[in-house]
């Protein structure tokens, strides 16, 4: 074992003995979901998808993307937000969408191809499906 491996196992189980963390549902031993506990999104099947969806968007990037962002905060935008809206700023037809409760932050660069609606997710979806069904056409 690495000593970053050690250290960051010895700080998990500090952390963990300290504030006595465990599942609500199960009592089986809680951590938290970041890079270096071993837990986080990686391996073949995020290699696979990975690949799959950025070939899925170069082959399409001249044509109408919309992107869209649920329910993801300000803590690390550098995973989700900032490479949909890179990508939106490359693509010359993509469009950025964010639906959030809490905040309502927008890049000035995107303000010509983006929007944030502040509310909750499931009344947004709702009424998105409503539209739709009502054949209603809002821009």
């Amino acid at each position: 074992m690495s000593f970053y491996e050690e250290l960051v196992t010895q700080t998990q189980m500090n952390y963990q003995r300290y504030y006595g963390l465990c599942c609500p549902h199960c009592g089986g031993e809680a951590f938290p979901w970041v890079r270096g506990y071993g837990n986080f999104l990686q391996g073949k099947k995020y290699d696979e998808q990975y690949e799959k969806i950025s070939h899925y968007v170069l082959e399409h990037k001249e044509k109408k993307i919309l992107f869209l962002e649920f329910g993801v905060g300000r803590m690390t935008p550098m995973f989700i937000q900032e490479p949909f809206w890179n990508l939106t700023l490359s693509f010359p037809r993509a469009r950025y969408i964010a639906v959030n409760d809490k905040y309502n932050f927008l890049p000035k660069q995107l303000e010509d191809k983006g929007m944030v609606i502040v509310d909750d997710i499931a009344k947004v979806l709702r009424d998105a499906k409503e539209t739709m069904e009502n054949g209603e056409k809002r821009l």
